[in-house]
């Protein structure tokens, strides 16, 4: 009898004959079905835990966290200076977010997207996830404006008034009180020099609020506001190193100091907005002013009087209005002699930059010739300038049209 190896396994085959051992499959079969049963059963429980384990995931994400794109729009209000976690309370209130904490901690995470978040009104999507609330929030289209435009060359009182009464939606009244007779420019962050007497007055903010677009926020207080636009007005005058080149001008005063002088070239720039608008001319009124200013005459300029006696939209004058005796006001400038005591309108960068940069020349005369295309004609003698007076005239009396414009 031949020997095998194996003596506790039964071959399938016998190994003399070669013929299958019926009993020995049978047997192996339930073996390996035994088998087979065992691994379907850990697999079910396998991907029962697996399913189970990733449903607890899901509900530890989601329980302080939406997912998906978010369902509908609403208005949030940031605060200036807010932290991570006040934002996020009022997104959460607002249904935009789930949880503060979440945002908070998403922020952290996020330094290069929390770096940009500013203050201000957004339009944001609601239930969507933190990380989505904060790309939104960094969105320029997703931000709420309330633009003020500052017109360049207008005055404070009406117009001015008007325009900030209108755009933060407060009474006239209230507003024209504030920046002419209760405010001091100096406690808004207006440099010393803007306000040599440091005081307030009915002229005080007079050429300091600066043209310019503003945004203004809901609940914006005329303090804050003015803030805002004080803030604008020294980045400007920073670019523009205005204190400093105004020590290099001649106001024919002696007794001159570094405020004084920075002021004077404010009033400057403010004539030069109203006499003007052509960027050719700016310099060359500025020029003009200073040499009338250096051989101590009168300025005479329309626009100055025109500002004593409350005119806006023009700066023709009458005869009577010019008088010495019948407009003794100190913005006269056909009666005394140098500026006036303040600025007569709000100056643009273009007018404040002509005033520090005055150009080369020996002008002491300017007229207007075109009242349509601006053009200027710019004399030195009077018979020069009487020259340029009857171009106007002529100018003036060739159409109706004209007529009404030279009234």
């Amino acid at each position: 009898m031949r020997s095998h190896r194996y003596s506790d396994v039964e071959p399938l085959r016998d190994p003399d004959t070669g013929q299958w051992n019926t009993d020995e499959i049978k047997r192996r079969a339930k073996g390996w079905a035994a088998v087979l049963l065992a691994l379907a059963v850990l697999g079910a429980g396998g991907a029962l835990v697996a399913a189970k384990g990733y449903e607890f995931y899901m509900g530890a994400k989601t329980a302080k966290d939406y997912v998906g794109a978010g369902t509908g729009e609403t208005q949030v209000v940031i605060p200036k200076s807010s932290t991570a976690l006040q934002i996020g309370k009022i997104l959460a209130d607002g249904g935009v977010i789930k949880d503060a904490k979440k945002f908070q901690d998403t922020a952290l995470t996020r330094p290069d997207l929390w770096g940009k978040v500013q203050a201000g009104k957004f339009k944001l999507a609601k239930e969507v996830p933190s990380l989505t609330a904060l790309q939104q929030l960094v969105d320029p289209t997703r931000a709420i404006h309330n633009w003020m435009s500052v017109p360049e060359g207008w005055r404070i009182d009406p117009q001015l008034v008007d325009v900030l009464a209108k755009g933060m939606k407060l009474p006239a009244p209230d507003v024209k009180a504030f920046l002419t007779t209760k405010a001091r420019p100096n406690d808004y962050g207006y440099p010393a020099w803007v306000s040599p007497t440091g005081a307030a007055g009915p002229v005080a903010f007079e050429g300091l609020l600066f043209p310019d677009k503003y945004d203004v926020q809901d609940g914006a207080t005329l303090e804050a506001q003015t803030k805002a636009i004080a803030g604008n007005f020294n980045a400007v005058m920073a670019r523009l190193d205005f204190k400093t080149k105004a020590q290099a001008l001649s106001f024919g005063d002696p007794k001159d100091t570094e405020n004084t002088k920075a002021y004077k070239a404010l009033i400057v720039a403010s004539i030069i907005e109203k006499e003007v608008f052509r960027a050719e001319d700016r310099a060359k009124v500025a020029r003009v002013i200073y040499n009338r200013l250096a051989k101590g005459v009168q300025l005479q300029f329309d626009s100055t009087v025109a500002y004593s006696v409350n005119k806006t939209g023009t700066v023709w004058t009458t005869a009577d209005e010019r008088d010495c005796k019948k407009n003794p006001s100190p913005y006269n400038t056909y009666c005394v002699k140098g500026l006036p005591p303040t600025p007569i309108s709000a100056p643009a960068e273009a007018a404040l930059s002509a005033a520090l940069n005055p150009e080369a020349g020996d002008w002491m005369f300017f007229v207007p010739i075109n009242l349509d295309t601006g053009e200027t004609k710019f004399s030195v003698t009077d018979a020069e300038h009487n020259a340029a007076r009857a171009e106007l005239q002529a100018w003036c009396l060739a159409s109706p049209e004209n007529k009404k414009k030279c009234a």
